[in-house]
């Protein structure tokens, strides 16, 4: 069985690639309400054994990557569309693509970012995104 490799993930602003991502971590939480009551009493004891029902899922990323160029606006304008969509809480997309074409389309906003860049080197961010949405990529549909 072959390993599943990381592939084309890239982030979108209003449909338009500015950025590729190099490091993708998600991470997923569950809340839970108690609702235990009197009668989940341990049989034989006074205790009562907890019961919790989940309520809400929360979904997050940890990306990294690189700022790649507008095709609209040129040189640079990627980076500033990143930076710009992530300082106002814009809704952006990250396209989470394994190698065989199978993945997922997260929308969402940043909750935190980064950036940096030196001379000689590809201009380069990092931030958490709060994913509202998840929907299934699946080739050829």
């Amino acid at each position: 069985m072959d390993e599943v490799k990381f592939a084309e993930t890239i982030l979108e602003v209003q449909d338009e690639v500015v950025a590729k991502i190099t490091s993708f971590n998600r991470n997923v939480t569950i809340s839970e309400e108690d609702v235990t009551g009197a009668e989940d009493v341990i049989p034989g004891s006074d205790i009562l054994h907890s019961q919790f029902v989940s309520i809400a899922k929360g979904e997050t990323a940890a990306v990294a990557g690189i700022a790649i160029e507008s095709a609209v606006a040129g040189l640079d304008a990627g980076q500033s569309e990143l930076k710009d969509a992530a300082e106002t809480g814009e809704i952006v997309s990250i396209k989470h693509t394994k190698a065989n074409g199978y993945g997922n389309n997260m929308t969402g906003f940043f909750t935190s970012y980064e950036e940096t860049g030196s001379v000689g080197s590809v201009y380069k961010f990092s931030g958490s995104f709060r994913v509202n949405t998840n929907v299934p990529i699946v080739p050829g549909s």
